[in-house]
């Protein structure tokens, strides 16, 4: 199940931006996840929608933000971009994005990225149009998943900075990571309601019919309002609450006190049985 915040903010993106370039490269669409979230999945999707050209970690999102905080560097101050940083960050992604365009004969550019929120808050400014499809998933379905495909440990992954904190549980390390992302996403989500949709992994399905309509209308290929998509997060969850885990417990003698108190907080939020 999809949810999308209604909010009159989201008229607000139909606002011309600055230096507009051609409407293709000003309506990407953005799946915004972490390591093992399933955003892949979400992917194998959105592969499929025609005129949608899906690349995965091309690394444009931190590319932008890191032109933006050089701009502001050059330019002696903080905050949102000038509108010449501003021009000149979207002539240079902008140029990329019409390169993959080229290559895959595409109409919009479609992202899949596992990079920070922050990237995501910057490249927003710089393509107001933008569709954010955030995928969540259950932290115990993350542990395993992880737990599975590293079983030397964790280590020599994008957790490391967690294992190191927890050298003797790759369960505790992973939960960790996963709590902090899953935060980043959720404050992004809250900062950005207009943008977001949230989509759980719990709720992509082998069978996509409907569900690909409903991605179809969020990014603005069909029309809206014929979907039946969720009137808010709140909804995310309410067919099926006891996805997402329930099968997977992790004993509790893997995580500490205030591990386990962070999680279940997060998990509550997005409807989520506790870890244990």
């Amino acid at each position: 199940m999809i949810t999308t915040p209604q909010t009159p903010a989201r008229l607000a993106r139909s606002a011309p931006p600055d230096n507009p370039e051609p409407g293709a490269l000003r309506s990407p669409v953005i799946v915004l996840g972490y390591a093992f979230s399933g955003a892949a999945k979400l992917g194998q999707v959105l592969s499929g929608i025609p005129g949608l050209a899906c690349t995965s970690g091309t690394g444009v999102l931190p590319m932008c933000h890191q032109a933006a905080v050089t701009w502001q560097q050059v330019d002696g101050r903080e905050g949102p971009m000038s509108s010449l940083a501003r021009a000149s960050v979207r002539t240079l992604a902008g140029t990329m994005i019409g390169a993959i365009l080229a290559r895959t004969g595409g109409t919009r550019w479609c992202e899949i990225s596992i990079a920070s929120p922050t990237t995501a808050a910057t490249f927003l400014q710089l393509y107001p149009e933008t569709t954010f499809l955030c995928v969540h998933r259950s932290c115990p379905d993350v542990i395993r998943d992880c737990v599975r495909a590293n079983p030397w440990g964790v280590a020599g992954t994008s957790m490391a900075e967690f294992a190191a904190v927890f050298p003797g549980s790759s369960a505790a390390a992973v939960a960790a990571y996963w709590a902090e992302c899953t935060d980043q996403l959720l404050r992004f989500e809250s900062a950005h309601p207009a943008a977001c949709h949230r989509i759980r992994y719990e709720n992509l399905t082998d069978t996509m019919d409907q569900q690909t309509q409903e991605i179809l209308a969020l990014v603005g290929l069909t029309p809206a309002g014929s979907t039946g998509l969720a009137q808010g997060p709140q909804h995310a969850a309410a067919a099926d609450d006891t996805l997402g885990g329930a099968e997977t417990p992790i004993p509790a003698a893997h995580l500490p006190g205030p591990l386990v108190q962070r999680v279940n907080e997060l998990q509550a939020h997005l409807r989520y049985p506790p870890v244990v």
